[in-house]
């Protein structure tokens, strides 16, 4: 079975580039405090979603292959009842021959039922890896926009590639940009030292992405690119396969 933490471990994997956009002035905007929904249970209900799916996957399989295998029996017992009767009608050489063909016949079908088998479950892997990542890419979604520690882990795994920076900005989405600034305290002790943390708006980046300048270059990063580049990823691997 695919395990949902290790797709996890995969998509934390920052993959970073290089792009100028303009700065915006710094605003503070506060607002309410969101429950905390525990870690362990939106781990377990997406671990749970990706168990239904492959569960309803392999029932509908078994099902095809129980017929598959009902519909074979099936063609066997009428080559023997065939090939039987022609043997009293014609003679024993006749319905020998006869039956030989039926045989013949029905191991081609089988054969083809079983390359459209093997067909099937080919398709079945892409889909269960899309469907795999899909899953994962929902549960990370939930837990960033609700775990305070998840958004801080995201934005920290940026940061500290600037250890030597004495200077960073970070840019956040305006839907994260609330929610960056209340993690401002915990953002400064990354650096260390006399280092400053500025935080800003980027109108351009996607929720859950988020970009650091300093004056020797820029990444940018995040749940949302991180994803798609992995995306790419697996479609150019699959269609090399």
């Amino acid at each position: 079975m695919i395990s949902l933490s290790n797709v996890i471990k995969r998509q934390i994997v920052i993959e970073g580039h290089q792009r100028t956009i303009l700065h915006q002035e710094e605003r503070v905007v506060e607002r309410d405090a969101e429950p905390s929904i525990s870690y362990e249970a939106l781990m377990a209900k997406g671990q749970n979603e990706l168990d239904e799916q492959l569960q309803l996957i392999r029932q509908q399989e078994e099902a095809r292959r129980q017929a598959f295998e009902q519909e074979r029996e099936m063609a066997l017992q009428e080559a023997k009842e065939q090939g039987y009767q022609a043997g009293y009608e014609r003679g024993q050489q006749d319905g020998l021959d006869a039956y030989a063909r039926k045989l013949e016949e029905t191991n081609q079908f089988a054969m083809r039922l079983e390359q459209m088998q093997t067909d099937r479950l080919l398709a079945m892997e892409d889909e269960l890896c899309a469907l795999s990542l899909q899953v994962t890419h929902h549960f990370l979604e939930k837990l960033h926009d609700t775990d305070e520690e998840a958004l801080y882990q995201s934005i920290h795994q940026l940061i500290i590639q600037f250890r030597d920076r004495e200077k960073i900005i970070v840019y956040t989405s305006a839907e994260d940009f609330e929610r960056v600034v209340l993690l401002d305290e915990r953002l400064h002790t990354i650096l260390g030292g006399a280092a400053t943390i500025s935080l800003r708006i980027d109108p351009e980046l996607a929720p859950r992405d988020f970009r650091i300048d300093s004056e020797n270059g820029a990444i940018t990063g995040g749940l949302t690119s991180s994803y798609e580049a992995l995306i790419n990823q697996v479609t150019e691997v699959l269609q090399d396969v």
